[in-house]
């Protein structure tokens, strides 16, 4: 696992976790110069995606090596991590397990981070009056929530956990516009 650490060294903590079978150069590239005036680049490439002969372990594995390196190299804490895709389930992973603190964490999803202003707002109105309806009415949370707990074995806690963690990373990528470089810039 590669962890490349760019840009300005004086500045915020920013880690990059890209998606599935892509490197931080494919998926963030076209924003790299602009965050790294701006921003200590914290560039993550997973075994298996960085070029060597490693395979890709699983979940907790990756997210045990980024909350190690975070330990070990910024005392533990980040000012921001940003997920598309793959990576936004480790920055849920990162939030979730609290073995580090981030102060904003970030999730992302290819299909609208890397549209254009007018496609990502279109996506977005369409995909998150369908993605949240379960919030509509107590009857639908409760169903959403009973299909939860049969098909991955959650108890009640972990499902509300999840509908919740869901719901507001959905409305914060849907609404934080992040089709633009500059709206990912003033994030953090």
């Amino acid at each position: 696992m590669q962890f490349e650490e760019i840009g300005n060294m004086s500045g915020k903590t920013l880690m990059l976790l890209p998606g599935t079978c892509c490197d931080w150069q494919t998926n963030f590239g076209t924003v790299i110069p602009e965050l790294a005036e701006k921003y200590h680049l914290i560039c993550v490439n997973y075994d298996g995606f960085d070029g060597s002969d490693d395979i890709f372990p699983d979940m907790i594995t990756v997210t045990e090596k980024i909350e190690n390196y975070i330990r070990e190299n910024h005392y533990g804490r980040l000012d921001g991590a940003i997920g598309s895709s793959l990576g936004s389930s480790f920055v849920g992973q990162l939030v979730m397990r609290k073995n580090v603190h981030i102060d904003h964490a970030i999730f992302g999803s290819p299909d609208l981070d890397q549209s254009g202003k007018v496609a990502a707002k279109l996506q977005s109105m369409l995909v998150v009056p369908l993605l949240t309806s379960f919030t509509k009415s107590e009857k639908k949370r409760n169903k959403t929530k009973e299909k939860l707990k049969s098909f991955f074995l959650m108890n009640d806690e972990t499902a509300e956990k999840f509908m919740t963690l869901i719901l507001e990373s959905l409305i914060c990528n849907m609404s934080s516009g992040f089709s633009e470089k500059k709206n990912i810039l003033s994030l953090c």
